[in-house]
């Protein structure tokens, strides 16, 4: 069992990069050692060749909100099964990425979102918007946090 947090989005997708950009931040951060950290990119359905049974999965990736940019939420399965609303520019959806990872890995331990709320999803920019930069280092540790807090729940 191991426990893969997988970080996507677009990076030329303005605030959608947000995935990959704090993959490339956290891809050595002390205590994220013992993880399994991938940058997917866009990925979508294709997710489903990177689990195993009794994995624990993470995915970072953004989430569209109109208020409280930065703001860093976890998203449990149960919800993700409620439709809730995640914007993406993914292949797949989130939502049913979940689904169909769930019913073809019943053995799969947890999966769980860390979003990060981005306004700006649509932009052509490979640069994230101002909202965010100016609480990167807030996004950081509350994303490490959550992912390790993920990683301890049974």
């Amino acid at each position: 069992m191991s426990t893969k947090v997988v970080f996507i989005g677009n990076l030329l997708g303005g605030d959608d990069g947000i995935g990959p950009f704090l993959y490339n931040e956290l891809k050595d951060e002390p205590r994220l050692r013992g993880f399994e950290l991938l940058e997917l990119g866009v990925i979508g359905f294709d997710l489903i060749s990177y689990v195993e049974e009794n994995d624990k999965l993470i995915i970072v990736d953004a989430v569209h909100s109109e208020t409280d940019i930065g703001d860093v939420v976890l998203i449990g399965e149960d919800d993700l099964s409620k439709e809730l609303s995640l914007v993406s520019q993914h292949d797949f959806g989130v939502e049913q990425t979940a689904a169909i990872l769930r019913a073809y890995s019943k053995d799969l331990k947890t999966i769980a979102v860390v979003g990060i709320k981005v306004k700006q999803i649509n932009a052509f920019s490979d640069k994230l918007s101002d909202e965010l930069m100016n609480r990167i280092q807030t996004i950081k540790n509350e994303v490490v946090n959550l992912i390790i807090q993920v990683a301890d729940e049974e």
